[in-house]
């Protein structure tokens, strides 16, 4: 399949069109409120010692669901087989650095962590850090130096009242580690300044050289690999980069499936789609929206996840994450209601930053001309465009690519620009009106 074709997958997907779906998808269509068939009395329901407790049923969907943690058991890591064999061979085998890249949400850390724990059982051993905003090299890897395995008689030291050099990192690497090494460090997009973008570069090829038994893996928000390290030539040969891309819609099902089982819980398969549909690939949407969802249906005593479940979830998500993201929500909500002709490339600019978060005028212009034709999606509707969702995009590190300022939004956006938003409030006021009384009258005799 194209990347054109797939494109139009996804964009048909997001309310599970089929090969005749339209172009851009029409407003969700919210059920009306019905009233609850066999509704058991909260009073009645507390009585039965048969049941689970409120509190209980609620505490296994967070954990299910968990958006809040990456995952570290591989048997939790869906749809990510092939890059996790990928990487052990590279890494592992040919004794490469890596680069992990994707858009946020796509899993980059579980990978990380799960392929970590691989290659501890192949003998490595993995080391986790993370970057700060404006580390320098010395601040990247310093705080690895307690828990490397070193040679008998070799004392992890390095300069304590100067930054170590690119040079003295590498020569402790070298001379002083015993053991193969992986120095896993996630959040590298953070790392803004080009000099140490390029003294990491520097570190990757010196240590490659020198044969040395520590091998780096940098795991980071980009587009590609210029996004985040400015590389020697030289060392493309030395460094496997692996992007993380959208999961396929029957992985995101089968992860929505088992989150469900692991809280005591069914979907119906239309509910399954819906959700799907909205995540475009993304596993940590999948798990945020089939978590409200799920929450949705736990508030009426249901243990079956249903299409007005998954519908009312969406809008439960959309609201937790505007009452979070006030201005960029504000951005979009102007830009759709100004946009008029052009919400088809809106919501086209959503799907593309989430199967891949930087965006050029070229790519959108492409895009947009494929699907929507010149008028609507040429050149000048891509200006149009921008200019409505400038505010909440940024040109980071390389001009002429634009990323989201909340990498998470895109997502958001779709949703918003199919209409999902009309009664978003509204809908997920009521549903915490209903969790709140069923956890603060669970006690109260009726």
């Amino acid at each position: 399949m194209s990347w054109t074709e797939r494109l139009q997958h996804w964009l048909r997907g997001l309310t599970g069109g089929g090969a005749g779906g339209r172009r851009i998808p029409e407003r969700l269509e919210y059920l009306p409120e019905v009233e609850e068939e066999s509704v058991v009395p909260i009073s009645a329901g507390r009585a039965s010692t048969a049941q689970p407790s409120i509190a209980f049923r609620r505490n296994a969907v967070f954990a299910a669901f968990n958006t809040a943690v990456p995952v570290t058991d591989r048997h939790g890591l869906a749809g990510r087989k092939k890059e996790l064999s990928r990487l052990l061979d590279a890494v592992v085998k040919q004794r490469k650095h890596a680069l992990i890249y994707g858009a946020r949400g796509s899993g980059k850390t579980s990978l990380a962590r799960v392929f970590g724990d691989l290659a501890d059982e192949a003998g490595c051993v993995a080391l986790y850090g993370s970057a700060s905003e404006g580390a320098d090299v010395d601040g990247l890897f310093r705080p690895f130096l307690d828990e490397l395995p070193l040679q008998r008689g070799v004392a992890a030291t390095l300069p304590a009242d100067r930054p170590a050099s690119v040079q003295q990192l590498a020569n402790l690497f070298v001379q002083g580690v015993n053991q193969r090494t992986l120095l896993i460090v996630d959040e590298f997009d953070r790392v803004a300044a080009e000099r140490t973008r390029h003294e990491v570069a520097t570190l990757l090829k010196l240590l490659t050289d020198m044969h040395s038994a520590v091998q780096i893996v940098l795991v980071g928000i980009a587009g590609n690999v210029d996004g985040l390290l400015a590389a020697h030539p030289s060392l493309r040969r030395h460094l496997f980069a692996q992007p993380v891309a959208p999961i396929e819609r029957d992985e995101l099902a089968g992860l929505l499936r088992l989150c469900a089982q692991q809280a005591g819980l069914s979907f119906e398969e239309e509910a399954v789609q819906t959700i799907v549909s909205a995540a475009i690939g993304s596993p940590y949407h999948a798990r945020l929206f089939g978590m409200h969802a799920a929450l949705t249906a736990e508030a009426q005593g249901r243990e079956r996840v249903t299409l007005a479940d998954a519908q009312r979830g969406l809008a439960e998500a959309i609201a937790e994450w505007s009452e979070l993201t006030p201005d960029v929500c504000a951005v979009f909500e102007r830009a759709l209601a100004q946009a008029g002709s052009l919400r088809g490339m809106i919501a086209l600019t959503g799907v593309l930053a989430a199967h891949s978060p930087v965006l050029t005028f070229d790519r959108m212009a492409a895009a947009g001309t494929d699907l929507f034709g010149d008028e609507l999606g040429g050149p000048a509707a891509v200006d149009r465009t921008i200019g409505l969702i400038a505010p909440a995009l940024s040109e980071d590190g390389i001009p002429g690519q634009l990323q989201f300022v909340d990498s998470l939004s895109p997502q958001f956006l779709v949703l918003m620009a199919n209409g999902a938003t009309a009664r978003a409030r509204e809908d997920a006021s009521r549903a915490r009106d209903t969790l709140d009384a069923r956890e603060l009258l669970q006690g109260v005799g009726l």
